[in-house]
This record gives C-alpha cells, sequence and structure tokens, in this order.
C-alpha cells in the first residue's frame, strides 16, 4: 500500500494519475460513506451521489487542495460534510413546500393558460374583422409567425406595400383590443 500523505502521491493526484485516484478512492470511500452519513442523509443512493461528487470535485480540482493546511483526509471529509449538507438543505427545502402551494401555482399556470387562449382567439377574432388583404396578412404574420418577405413570395405585393397593410393592421387592432378590454372590465364591475 502506498502512503497517501506524501509529496509523490499528491503530485500524481495533480497531474490526474487515474491509478492515483483509484487508490484514494479505494482507501477512503468506506470513511465519506460514513462521513456522510453522520452528516444528515441517511439514504443510500444520496450518500452514494455525495461521496463520487467529492470525488470527482477532487479530480476535476486537486490544485484547490493545500497540504500546508492539512492531510488530504481531513479535506475529503470537510468536503463530503459540506456537500452532505448542502444536499440535507435541498432536500429538506423539497420537502417543506407544502402541497396547497403547489395546488395553487398549478392553479394559476392553468388559469394563465386558459387566459392566453382566450386572448388568442380574441386577436384571432378581431382579426376576422379586418378587410382583405390585410386580414390574410396579419392571419399569416401573427399566427403562422412568417416574415414579410416569405408573405411576399404568396402574394403579388411588394415587401413595401405588406410592411404598408401590417403597420396599418397592427395599429387598429391594437386600437380594438385596447377598446374591448375596456369593455370587458366595465362589464366585470
Amino acid at each position: 500500500m502506498e502512503d497517501i500523505e506524501n509529496e509523490l502521491f499528491y503530485q500524481r493526484l495533480k497531474k490526474r494519475d487515474d491509478d492515483a485516484f483509484d487508490y484514494l478512492i479505494t482507501a477512503y470511500s468506506k470513511l465519506l460513506w460514513a462521513v456522510g452519513s453522520r452528516s444528515g442523509v441517511h439514504n443510500n443512493m444520496d450518500l452514494e451521489e455525495v461521496v463520487s461528487d467529492v470525488f470527482l470535485r477532487f479530480w476535476q480540482h486537486p490544485e484547490k487542495f493545500n497540504p500546508e493546511k492539512g492531510s488530504l483526509k481531513t479535506y475529503l471529509c470537510i468536503m463530503t460534510k459540506s456537500m452532505t449538507r448542502n444536499k440535507w438543505q435541498k432536500v429538506q427545502k423539497f420537502k417543506q413546500e407544502p402541497l396547497t402551494e403547489i395546488n395553487e401555482d398549478a392553479q394559476q399556470l392553468i388559469s394563465d393558460e386558459l387566459d392566453e387562449k382566450e386572448a388568442w382567439q380574441e386577436l384571432y377574432n378581431l382579426i376576422l374583422t379586418f378587410d382583405e388583404p390585410t386580414r390574410q396578412l396579419l392571419f399569416w404574420r401573427i399566427f403562422c409567425d412568417l416574415s414579410p418577405l416569405e408573405i411576399a413570395e404568396r402574394t403579388k405585393l411588394t415587401s413595401k406595400e405588406i410592411d404598408n397593410y401590417l403597420y396599418r393592421g397592427r395599429k387598429k387592432l391594437r386600437h380594438l383590443v385596447n377598446e374591448n378590454s375596456f369593455f370587458r372590465e366595465v362589464e366585470n364591475r
């Protein structure tokens, strides 16, 4: 068995030597597992995840370990305890969210979606009141998301004419939407 707490081993770890890391994992896995279980995580899958994350983080950043501040064993144990605490806090935060809040959020999401569908339907109905070609141009631009150039390819109109129709149509549409929302507010009072 190689001595883990020596300078040559640290150098091998900094160079990301696979054999050195395998040896490190074999030597300290059980210890880190015990530290993690004492720090609050009792689920085996979570413990396994924390221990593997500790080794992965050390693999990615071996330069963060400073042998002058303490041993590698202590460094890995502190990292495990810290990551275990973070994992435990995430689990607790998820558990503490009341079901009523989740239900209210879902209802709000559904309500917003219905409001959006109603708004799109209202917009569609307002566009149907326009004369041709404005009606068709607005439909293609708003609902089909076609660019003025793509619309020009479909029609015999120039790009400038399409821009003018769309400008006037959107202006009138904006006015109608504002007018309708005003009447809706008055009716709801």
